[in-house]
């Protein structure tokens, strides 16, 4: 669809406008139209989706005026074009008036100026006001006149001599490509804008910002729904419509405020208080808060789910594929680590599978007929996660359950706590955690009782734990207390191997007995990097029992899923199955052919044809 329109002020010029912005004319809808029939074609081009009008001299105010929100280019008259038109009316006559709406004038004015000469100038302000300021020029000793479309119209009517000012072909080229970037950029900013509206719109929690003196900027129907602002809340200060928040504190001291209590409207409330900083002092705010009721029923769901998948580990080390000497290694050392009950930090990239080490470390110990409490410290917020692990009593807080509940360390007793992702843990549950691994007991919230525990710790992350602790995001204590024993995962690509392994094991149980892979195919899946490891990997394997058509997958088919290059021609298809198969029987062309199952002639054929040295 056409975004732009450009109004020219006669046939002769559309037309010559028509050639030389042939190129764009995909893009742009090219016009006759001046003054007010320029508005009355912009109204009805809006409804055709135009967002940029281009225009000149009063056409383009008048646009503007009567269309405020439109994005509206003057297409200026250059200094170039001012001196022609000109020189042009002297050689017609001696004394050249111009006669012009208000912003052609102020261009004449900077021509004077530039030429040091004088010309008289007569302002209209529409056309009814054309033929008196002729008679005007006239009477003054005006023997040529100079101006727009509009006034040459009169001009030429009463036979005066007449220049009319007119734009370079350049100028429309330029305003055309500046009108795109101008488009460009307003959609980049709706873009942005729309992504920000959304965020607000559909957040869980009250937002409110407000800038350095304390005037909200924005706010979210949650907010609004909770604090119940008046209908011009936007633009007055926050502190007059909610006196207890004092914010003004904040954007003083730069300082945030955190998980603070209110109480607004017969609700309790959770606040939190951030300033905006630029480098020096704060310069605006934001307020977020939630109502408590709706951060108890998120922990009932929490709850739930957790509680609903059991404390149970299913995996063990028959379940752990391979035969590569990476993976024989890691699966020896945790077999020697299920035999202790020392700590062990599992480490190793996304996907690469450190729960089902951990639970074959469970299952293969003495505490496998104990609990294996699994949790992941990055789905939980931070209060969540403080008393999911340690658990609360009665009343400990608003909404606790009245007789109280266990928390998951208490619950993996004589058993196994399998703490996932345990670099998202905050750091003052990274404190209480390292209390429990030195005292060997827990503390619920709103209790003074100490409760003994008997649990094995195994901790995984697929983050840099040394480096999080020199950047003082992860305590040093905590870390030598979980790091006893180091069980490093290594990643597919350390173990090409076990990719096929892996691949068909997946497959025969996804799909059995019906899709078989070539040995070309394997390569591919060998040379691929897998950056989510088994997980993507398995899920490699469900697309393709999902899409595949044939039989067997070949070459083009899984390069396909693995998206590895979607332009490839036939010709360099087959180059790529000839050069990988060359590369595995390491250059024999007959293990090469009987392989592809061609001949041997066949095969060097290929070869010479798409340039494939042995």
């Amino acid at each position: 669809m056409k975004k732009i329109v450009l109004f020219t002020t006669d046939e002769h010029k559309l037309f010559e406008l028509n050639q030389i912005m042939a190129e764009y004319q995909e893009e742009i809808i090219i016009e006759t139209g001046s003054l007010v029939d320029g508005v009355a074609k912009t109204r009805n081009l809006l409804s055709h989706g135009i967002e940029v009008v281009l225009a000149k001299g009063q056409t383009a105010i008048e646009i503007r005026d009567n269309f405020p929100s439109l994005t509206v280019i003057d297409v200026p008259i250059t200094g170039f074009d001012l001196v022609n038109a000109f020189e042009k009316a002297r050689t017609l006559g001696s004394q050249v008036a111009v006669i012009a709406f208000p912003a052609m004038i102020s261009q004449i004015e900077s021509l004077e100026s530039a030429l040091g000469v004088k010309i008289k100038k007569y302002n209209i302000l529409s056309r009814d006001q054309i033929n008196a300021a002729i008679n005007d020029a006239i009477k003054d000793g005006a023997n040529v006149l100079m101006g727009g479309y509009s006034a040459r119209q009169v001009a030429e009517q009463r036979g005066i001599p007449y220049v009319q000012l007119v734009c370079g072909n350049q100028a429309y080229i330029e305003a055309f490509h500046n009108a795109k970037r101008i488009m460009a950029s307003v959609h980049e900013e709706k873009r942005k804008a729309g992504l920000i509206t959304a965020v607000l719109n559909h957040a869980y929690e009250g937002i409110v910002s407000v800038d350095e003196n304390c005037r909200i900027i924005a706010l979210n129907p949650v907010a609004d729904q909770i604090i119940k602002f008046p209908s011009d809340a936007i633009g007055r200060n926050l502190n007059d419509l909610w006196a207890d928040l004092n914010l003004d504190k904040v954007l003083v001291s730069g300082k945030e405020e955190l998980n603070i209590l209110y109480k607004i409207n017969g609700k309790q409330i959770l606040c939190n208080k951030v300033p905006i900083k630029d480098q020096r002092k704060a310069i605006g705010a934001v307020v977020t808060f939630q109502d408590i009721t709706k951060i108890q029923m998120m922990e009932a769901r929490i709850r739930k789910e957790i509680y609903s998948k059991g404390h149970l580990a299913n995996f063990t080390f028959k379940d752990i594929y391979g035969s590569s000497a990476a993976i024989c290694a890691a699966i020896n050392e945790a077999k020697s680590y299920s035999l202790t009950d020392a700590n062990v930090l599992i480490t190793g990239e996304t996907g690469v599978g450190k729960e089902v080490f951990a639970q074959s470390i469970h299952n293969n110990g003495k505490r496998d007929k104990g609990p294996f409490v699994a949790v992941n410290c990055a789905a939980l917020p931070a209060q969540l996660l403080e008393s999911e692990l340690f658990g609360y009593v009665s009343g400990a807080f608003t909404g606790a359950n009245k007789e109280g509940k266990p928390g998951l360390f208490e619950v993996a007793h004589t058993g196994t706590i399998f703490l996932d992702e345990i670099g998202e843990m905050d750091y003052i549950n990274q404190g209480r955690l390292l209390r429990v691994l030195q005292e060997r007991s827990v503390m619920r919230l709103g209790s003074d009782r100490v409760i003994p525990i008997d649990v094995r710790i195994i901790a995984a992350t697929n983050k840099n734990l040394q480096q999080m602790v020199a950047d003082n995001k992860f305590r040093e204590d905590l870390y030598y207390r979980l790091n006893v024993l180091h069980l490093k995962i290594p990643s597919l690509r350390e173990r090409k191997k076990d990719i096929s392994l892996y691949f068909t094991q997946f497959l025969k149980n996804i799909s059995p007995n019906k899709l078989k892979i070539s040995k070309s195919v394997l390569k591919v899946l060998e040379a691929y990097s897998w950056p989510g490891n088994i997980r993507e990997l398995r899920n490699i394997v469900e697309r393709s029992a999902a899409l595949s058509q044939r039989e067997t997958i070949n070459v083009a088919f899984i390069s396909k899923i693995l998206n590895l290059d979607n332009s490839i021609s036939p010709d360099n298809q087959e180059a790529k199955e000839i050069t990988t198969a060359l590369a595995s029987c390491n250059g024999r062309i007959g293990d090469v052919a009987k392989l592809m199952n061609i001949s041997r002639s066949t095969l060097w054929r290929k070869m010479k044809r798409l340039g494939i040295n042995a």
